[in-house]
């Protein structure tokens, strides 16, 4: 050992853990390198992209001023533009867009969009836009909803009322073709189109042409099976608009064309209003009345925006005997143009007002502020008259209330004089001089007492949150206090308006449309103040006392119910044990065909109707006061509803 010598030439000795830590430290220093590397490519990409963004930013935002400067500039020249877009034939064409679908239909003119309608669960059918052909503004927009009863039949009165040479756009929105029956479809063919025979369930289809003339376009698209639509179509065209002196006539110079020319120049689907050759009337001119006590009432007619029932309503009130137009106003439930464009087409008041709350709140309130504003139009009147847009009324209409409107000063006992029977159909009603008292608020044309709605109604009327309809709201014993109505046998008002927020066609159908309208003028109602209260009673027994008792043995259901005679009255009396139990009446009213909804037209559990031109007592007891003359030995009818099938949905209340 003493002679070792270290050898110069060997290595150093490390420690491994000299090493380790060497290592570590190398490792770290090598990943932080990374991640900072990392860390700034991700900057640049960032910085690029930002860069990118921000280029296209500043280009996007010149674009769209270098367009809306070349729009702007547009404008401006318009006015004086000489040039058309088809130099060649020196007219205007139009660009037309029609989109078909299962949720969605839109049309697009000129690159305006003038009709879209994508909501769910509305406008179902076909959506039919009617344009100026000389000028390309929409004239006219329907929606018919030929899935459902006899919109057909409204669709084809629509097209048939549009004036020839008018451009004709039609959609389909989800299914418009159940109950498309032959008769529309034959009227589309003679319109031009090649489909409409073969249209069939949930396809879709677009048509553009002009009415007597040229088909400027159509697409079809077949629903594959009955659980699936037909694809989406959309039609692309072009209209090449006519002269503006083809589409006007060349009416005499007077007020009432000049009213004609504007109407007629803005609106479409009004027939032989706006024709040139043999224009329909108006102005009207009826008879007066000898004697009239309703003169100088005021008439309030409460509209929406359901203008060609307006005209309808309008063009028979201004026909019947007695009307003084300078006390008709209509007041519409939201500021739209073409129900004032109808009432000033008759040259009438129109008063416009925002809407207030929502659907049977929003007409409740409607209600309250025509009524308000009539009274203070007319702050002397003591009585106002009240029309809806949807009603026909008889042309003695007037007459009826003129000789029957001074029992309303007279008879405390008395709510309202109305022009409606509730069960007043052409199979129940027979005598157009006879009247009725009547327990119910009918309503539908109706004459008001100031002093019952300033006093009691109008203070507490509905307010806005209460989705209250006012006439069920007026027909609350609250409201009514035992006060009774005067109605006549035949009605002088006819409710026509199928379309509507508690109507659609089969409900007109089933309660509606099958009423009976008085036609006879002139006519002289019997014993008019026996309509007074005691005076009534006393009416009341003499017919109770002449009744022939019907046999009760026998279903009242079946024809020979009723004797074939004619002229006689007979009596019938139901199981009714208190006011409130109504199934007997309700099932006797459903196979009389009659309102069978609730109990309404009664007087004290007594309904008077016609079967067989004969007059026909129907006595609720032991409820009413009159079954007292019931014989011992005679038993109340009483029917049952029929029982409910096993596994049947339960009736929505």
């Amino acid at each position: 050992m003493e002679t070792w010598k270290p050898n110069p030439r060997a290595k150093p000795f490390i420690p491994r853990q000299q090493r380790s830590l060497y290592l570590t430290w190398k490792y770290k220093l090598t990943n932080q390198r990374a991640v900072r590397r990392f860390c700034q490519t991700g900057a640049v990409l960032f910085l690029l992209v930002t860069v990118i963004i921000n280029i296209k930013l500043i280009l996007d935002t010149r674009r769209a001023a270098i367009e809306e400067e070349a729009a702007q500039e547009y404008d401006e020249a318009l006015p004086n533009m000489e040039t058309p877009r088809r130099p060649q034939s020196g007219r205007k064409v139009l660009d037309i867009e029609v989109y078909s679908s299962r949720s969605k239909v839109y049309v697009a003119v000129d690159g305006t969009t003038v009709l879209e309608d994508e909501m769910r669960e509305q406008g179902r059918g076909v959506h039919v836009i009617v344009l100026n052909q000389a000028t390309g503004h929409v004239m006219a927009k329907r929606v018919f909803d030929t899935y459902s009863p006899h919109e057909d039949e409204a669709m084809v009165l629509f097209l048939n009322m549009v004036t020839r040479g008018r451009v004709l756009i039609f959609t389909i929105k989800d299914e418009g073709s159940f109950h498309l029956k032959e008769a529309a479809k034959t009227l589309l063919k003679g319109l031009g189109s090649q489909v409409s025979l073969s249209l069939s369930w949930r396809d879709m289809w677009t048509l553009v042409v002009k009415k007597g003339g040229q088909v400027y376009g159509e697409k079809h698209s077949k629903s594959p099976a009955l659980s699936t639509w037909g694809d989406p179509v959309l039609l692309k065209t072009e209209v090449q608009l006519t002269p503006s002196e083809d589409a006007e006539c060349l009416w005499p110079d007077t007020e009432m064309n000049r009213r004609r020319k504007i109407f007629c120049s803005k609106v479409e689907g009004y027939g032989s209003i706006c024709s040139c050759k043999d224009p329909a009337p108006i102005e009207f001119n009826p008879d007066p009345l000898a004697e009239n006590n309703v003169y100088h009432v005021p008439v309030a007619v409460i509209a929406g925006n359901r203008p060609n029932y307006l005209y309808r309503m309008l063009r028979s009130l201004l026909s019947a005997q007695g009307v003084n137009p300078q006390m008709i106003t209509v007041f519409i439930d939201g500021y739209y143009e073409e129900p004032m464009d109808v009432v000033e087409l008759f040259g009438l008041k129109g008063v416009q007002h925002t809407p207030i709350s929502i659907k049977n709140a929003r007409v409740s309130q409607h209600y309250k502020a025509s009524l308000t504003a009539t009274f203070n139009l007319h702050p002397d009147a003591q009585f106002a008259i009240v029309l809806e847009e949807d009603l026909d009324i008889s042309v003695d209409f007037f007459s009826f209330l003129s000789q029957t409107v001074h029992l309303l000063e007279e008879d405390e006992s008395l709510y309202c004089i109305s022009a409606w029977n509730d069960q007043g159909y052409e199979h129940t009603a027979e005598d157009p001089a006879l009247l009725y008292r009547v327990e119910s608020m009918p309503g539908l044309g109706w004459v008001l007492k100031k002093s019952l709605y300033k006093d009691e109604l109008e203070p507490k009327w509905p307010t806005p949150e209460k989705l209250w309809d006012w006439d069920m709201w007026m027909r609350m014993p609250e409201q009514r206090k035992d006060r009774e109505c005067i109605i006549p046998d035949v009605s002088r008002s006819y409710h026509f308006g199928i379309i509507g927020l508690n109507m659609n066609g089969y409900f007109h159908e089933v309660y509606f449309k099958k009423h009976k309208l008085n036609t006879v003028p002139n006519v002289q109602f019997k014993k008019v103040d026996g309509l007074k209260k005691d005076a009534y009673e006393t009416e009341i027994q003499r017919l109770l006392g002449e009744a022939e008792l019907l046999d009760h043995s026998k279903n009242p259901c079946e024809d020979s119910f009723i004797p074939d005679t004619e002229g006689k009255t007979y009596i019938m009396y139901i199981k009714m044990e208190q006011e409130a139990d109504s199934t007997a009446w309700t099932e006797l009213a459903k196979c009389l065909h009659v309102w069978d909804l609730d109990v309404r037209g009664n007087h004290k559990g007594l309904w008077r109707l016609f079967r067989k031109k004969n007059h026909v007592l129907v006595v609720g007891s032991p409820v009413s006061p009159y079954s007292v003359k019931k014989p011992a030995q005679v038993t109340p009818i009483h029917l049952e509803p029929p029982p409910k099938e096993e596994g049947a949905a339960p009736e929505q209340t």
